[in-house]
């Protein structure tokens, strides 16, 4: 399939169109897939918490200042978790109308999240699943697929009776070590019932482990020209595929999203992509998630 190739400006150096904020990387599953629980970092985890609110809310306050922008609520972690979720869903829209994007596991979508999640107007809500059958699911993500489904359910009966109506997408990973082919054709027959997007994902390779996938022509990745990220401790990485920060472009806690946007550590980065030299990026060499990206007509560094 050939790529769509865009033809808008290479880059907003004002300032990012999309910003990640990974508002947790704590999680309560312990996914096979997921690299906070794979072999191939053993050894080398990563702390894992919430954002600060007040951290938070200093993202909001700049992002503001540019206009309407997608807003990416998750990245390695759960976002429901937080605390003080609630506050970070009034705060979203309190002043722009950005897009807001969350990518949830469901396993703590109560009624009152769901009706403020609702009442927050969140845009795209990302059900990740990952399983048709309950042993499966137990397999793969370790908890109990009974209850995501029963919360993902009573979502959809609340969203029907809702003035606000986000864009809901059920997600499975075709898996390449396991078995996925039966599960994949009973979880889109069943989810197809619903007014919901199915959605089948390649599996990630997060920049640790190899695809065995071929993806034809390498060419640079879209996310270093589109994408700002966040992490929970205030630290800002290149790609939301750096699961364990090698590739730091800021602190967030003491810089402000410009400044690091139009940071020479992020222009150098971009340039390596174009050059195709991941010397300084080695999970570049291993990661599979440009292959999703659109290719640009022209790159600039």
């Amino acid at each position: 399939m050939l790529k769509q190739i865009i033809r808008k400006p290479v880059i907003d150096f004002k300032f990012p169109n999309l910003i990640s904020i990974e508002v947790a990387s704590a999680c309560s599953l312990n996914c096979v897939h997921c690299p906070s629980h794979s072999k191939d970092t053993i050894g080398n985890k990563r702390e894992l918490g919430f954002i600060d609110i007040e951290l938070f809310n200093k993202a909001m306050d700049e992002i503001d200042c540019y206009g309407k922008r997608r807003i990416y609520l998750h990245k390695d972690g759960e976002p429901l978790l937080h605390p003080k979720f609630p506050e970070i869903l009034h705060r979203l829209k309190l002043h722009k109308e950005h897009e807001i994007y969350l990518t949830t596991n469901a396993s703590h979508l109560t009624d009152p999240m769901s009706k403020l999640l609702l009442d927050a107007r969140v845009d795209i809500i990302n059900f990740s699943i990952g399983a048709f059958t309950p042993e499966m699911y137990k397999h793969i993500r370790g908890g109990d697929l009974s209850r995501v489904v029963a919360n993902i359910r009573n979502f959809l009966n609340i969203r029907n009776g809702s003035a606000w109506k986000p864009h809901v997408i059920v997600q499975i990973i075709d898996l390449q070590t396991i078995k996925m082919d039966d599960e994949i054709k009973c979880f889109k027959k069943y989810w197809s019932q619903f007014d919901v997007e199915v959605q089948v994902w390649d599996e990630l390779t997060w920049g640790i482990k190899a695809d065995a996938r071929r993806h034809g022509y390498r060419y640079p990745c879209y996310s270093l020209w589109d994408s700002f990220n966040i992490n929970s401790d205030g630290t800002v990485t290149a790609c939301c595929m750096d699961w364990n920060q090698t590739l730091k472009i800021g602190d967030f806690k003491k810089q402000g999203i410009l400044q690091i946007w139009n940071g020479d550590k992020l222009k150098t980065y971009r340039c390596d992509h174009m050059n195709n030299d991941f010397e300084d990026m080695p999970i570049c060499k291993l990661c599979n998630y440009w292959h999703w990206q659109t290719m640009l007509r022209k790159y600039t560094c």
